[in-house]
Formats: C-alpha cells, structure tokens, sequence
C-alpha cells in the first residue's frame, strides 16, 4: 500500500513497528551490503557511540574496510545488526536516513520503503501466482519439472580436441555467476570501459558498480522493487548482453533453478522457447499449439493452466535471432478486433503471439522474459517492459571461479588464470564466458604436466587465435567440410527443421 506523500522517510521508520523493521531489513539486505559499502565504517561508528557495537567489533568492521574489503565489512556489520536485535536496527535505519544523500543505492532503497510503505512483501506480490492446484495440474507440473529438469541439468561444452568433441558438465558443478545489474547501460558508457585494459578495465567495473550501478541476482528480476512499473499483475523484463556473455546459459540455469523448486515458486508454469527455433516455424500456428510442440505431456490441461495466468512465465531467449518483424509501435494491431483480445487458441504469427504476451494482450497477468543483444534493444522501446537489465559477465573474483570450474586439475586452473591476470589484454577479454572458454581451451595444454611449456605459451592474441583456429581444423575438418554439419552448433539438422515443417502443413487453416 502506497504511503502519503508528505510523509518523509524519517517519520514512516519511526512509526514502524518493530517486526516491520525486521522485515525491511531481512528484505533488503542483498542490496544493503553494496548501497553502504563507502560509509560502512561511519555507520559502525554511529553504533558505536550509541552503545549498540563494542569497541572490538566496531574495530572489526573498520579493518575490513580500511583494507579495502568494503564488501565483508558491509556484510559483517549488517550481520551484527540482525544478532543485536530490535534496537540496533532501529538506530540503523535511523542512520541510514543520516547519510543516503551521498549513497545511490542507499537513497534508492529509501525512496521505495517511503513510495510503498513498510511491508515490502505486499508491494513485492511474490504470493501473486499461488493458488490451490487441482490433483491433476499438480501432476502435469511434477512432469513438466522432471521434464524441464533433465533438459537442464547438464551443459554440453565443445572441446577442441578430437577425441573428446563434446564434454557433459553438470550444471550446477558448471556454471559460475555473473554479474547483473537492474539497468541497460549508456552505449557512450560501455564505449569508455572498453577502452580500459587489464586491471584498469577491472576497476572501472568495480568503480561504477559501487557508484549507481546495481547488481542483482536472476531470482530478483521479477520483483517490483527492480521495476519501472509496480503491478499487481504480471510484467515482462529485459536482459541484454554482448555476443558470448551468457545469456542463454544463464536462461538454462532459471529454468533449471524454477524446477528443482530454488526460484520464482510464484510462478506454477515457465515455459522457455528459443527465438532461434521459432525462426522454422513459417505458418500461423497459436499458442495452445506452440506449447504442445514443445511440451506434449501438456494436452487438454492447458485449458486449466491459462486459469490462473498470473502462475505463468515465458522465457524467449534471443530476440536478435528472430527472423520476423515485431513492432510494439504499430498502431494497427490494437484497431483490428483479432487483434484486441486475443486468446491461446488465437491463430496467428509466431510475432504475434510474442507481441500480445508482453503487451499483456494475450493471457494478460503473465510474466516474460525477453534476452537479446543490445543491437536489439531498440525494439523493445515501445514493448511493455517493467524491469530492464543487463548482463555484465565476470566481475572480479568470478573471473576466476570461471577457470575453477573448468578445469578438474586445480594446479591447470591457477596457473592458467594466473597468466591470464598478468597479460592485461587476456585479463580485458575474461570478463566475457566465451572468451574465458576459448582462453581456457587454447592455453590448458601448455600447464598440463605432460606437456607442461609455459616457454610456448601464446603472449598475443594472434597467436592464441592462430593456435586455437589450427587445433580446430586439425581435429574437426572433415566435419567443416560436410555442409550438413557445423561445429559452432549455430545450424539445426535438417531432420529437425522437416518436422518444423510438417508441424506446420499439419495445421490447415
């Protein structure tokens, strides 16, 4: 519930009760540890002075940021709040109102508390999916997790290597986090980081991450506080990123993490399709179809599941992949009357279907995730979308947990990173997945201990290109030469396309 204008911050926290700072607290405590990280120390200190913190763990905290581990510091002193109890977060919050002029993030958090009151929960609307599922839909889910669950669950890696084209990881062994922020950066802006290198491109990351820029994680992007528009009803979001960066790995992990019951348990259904196979589908065709194509097990029951659409997420993965038109300006489509109240039995486009669901046209009250490249992004200008993000890649540390996790020998794993981090055009590109992938690749063989040639390693680009592009034709040219077959994994097997095909002649109209 939206709270009176002229109602100042201060005032609405020293009305609050106490367990409703507890709820503040618990709520945004992700996103307090980096919105107080410049002040932490002062902050401590205020605590201090108000008999709340011991000289020992005001200390405590001050060391960690003078060290310039601000990030620990702001997690300690948070941690201490939450074990001192109600009157320790009360003086917190008090001083929080203290010092947001000069914290982004803090003034941030602030207006969204003072706009929508103390209860985050309410405005949040995390329960918005949940209903009582008949016996029937509560089977069809479990299938459709289990289903969804081994699709998921392992990630098929390409090697160089000809005797070992294809490695099978598990994901969750796999996948290392990247860094998300809760906006689409300036182009002008990204322009300026790329002409950094080495550890100055790092820490102009870091600069603008403590600055206004806001991290969040996959499992946030569906809250109202990340929006531009607060909904009671569902809403669609956004996630842009450069070639290689990862978003379809990490649209693989969402999934994965909804079936196994980690995330977004406000939603009963997600249904992920790639853009880059609707591109076979050149037929009109309506939704009820597209899902059963892809989701068989599905049947009559969809009737039930559209019900509730408020339960529901498509995920479109790739829109800078699709082939057809999609313009969320045009007029015309809100004048025809096929066009204004669509329903999943609709016959129509494949663009249509993804219009009329971001727009809320089609089963409004669903939510959508939409991923593409920023060369993309000026189609969605118009569209509907409530929460814009970005992909950034690796961000310190992950650049390094990416090389743990790819190699088995930890000695391979450190002394690959380690020359990484010491040529500052290697260090430059690992923020990108794909380029950590080739680097891991092309340099693991020189640090092996059977081959182990560190003398040999390549220093430039050219020659890490030259050796990685030669070990692919070496191991993979017969396949390169075969028209039916491409290494890049980027061209579908014609056998899959002819049952697109016969899909579509299959449904006269």
């Amino acid at each position: 519930m939206a709270t009176d204008s002229k109602c100042t911050i201060s005032d609405l926290l020293t009305q609050c009760e106490d367990y409703q700072l507890l709820h503040l607290t618990i709520f945004y405590r992700e996103r307090l540890k980096p919105a107080i990280e410049a002040r932490v120390e002062g902050l401590s200190w205020t605590l201090r002075q108000e008999g709340q913190f011991s000289e020992q763990e005001h200390e405590e905290v001050k060391k960690l940021a003078e060290w310039g581990n601000r990030t620990e510091s702001s997690k300690l002193f948070l941690s201490l709040v939450m074990e001192k109890g109600t009157q320790a977060r009360r003086m917190m919050w008090e001083s929080f109102v203290e010092v947001r002029k000069d914290l982004p993030k803090l003034e941030r958090i602030l207006k969204e508390i003072q706009e929508f009151g103390p209860d985050p929960y309410e405005h949040m609307n995390v329960s918005r999916g949940f209903c009582e599922l008949s016996s029937q839909l509560k089977d069809v889910q479990e299938k459709h997790k289990g289903a969804l669950m081994a699709q998921t669950e392992t990630l098929r890696v390409k090697t160089i290597l000809m005797r070992e084209k294809v490695k099978v990881f598990q994901l969750v062994n796999r996948y290392a986090e990247l860094t998300v922020i809760s906006t689409v950066r300036d182009r002008k802006l990204v322009e300026h980081e790329l002409l950094a290198r080495g550890r100055d491109h790092e820490r102009w990351r870091e600069k603008h991450l403590r600055g206004e820029l806001e991290k969040v994680r996959t499992d946030q992007l569906f809250q109202s506080s990340y929006s531009q528009s607060k909904t009671k009803s569902g809403s669609s979001a956004a996630v842009a990123g450069v070639p290689g960066i990862g978003k379809t790995t990490m649209v693989q992990k969402i999934v994965y993490d909804w079936a196994t019951g980690k995330i977004y348990q406000q939603f009963q259904f997600v249904f992920s399709f790639k853009f880059r196979d609707l591109n076979f589908i050149n037929c009109r065709i309506n939704l009820r179809e597209l899902i059963l194509y892809q989701y068989p097990y599905f049947g009559d029951i969809l009737r039930e599941v559209w019900k509730n659409p408020e339960g529901l997420l498509f995920i479109f993965d790739g829109l800078d992949e699709f082939k057809q038109r999609i313009d969320f300006s045009d007029s015309p489509r809100d004048t025809e009357p096929k066009h204004q109240y669509p329903d999943p039995e609709w016959w129509c486009e494949v663009s249509d279907i993804v219009y009329s669901l971001i727009q809320g046209k089609l089963l409004p009250g669903c939510s959508v995730l939409v991923t593409t490249r920023p060369t993309a992004l000026r189609l969605l200008e118009k569209a509907q979308i409530s929460d814009w993000a970005e992909l950034l890649g690796f961000v310190g540390e992950e650049r390094k947990e990416y090389f743990i996790r790819h190699f088995e020998d930890q000695t391979v794993a450190a002394a690959v990173f380690k020359y990484v981090k010491e040529n500052e055009i290697l260090y430059t590109m690992s923020y990108n997945p794909s380029y950590c992938w080739i680097l891991a690749l092309a340099l693991g063989p020189f640090f092996t201990q059977r081959v182990r040639d560190p003398q040999r390693v390549p220093k430039a680009i050219t020659q890490l290109y030259s050796y990685y592009i030669y070990d692919i034709l070496k191991n993979h040219g017969r396949e390169i030469e075969n028209p039916m077959m491409c290494y890049s994994g980027l061209v579908r097997w014609p056998s899959e396309e002819c049952s697109r095909r016969r899909l579509c002649l299959q449904m006269e109209i």
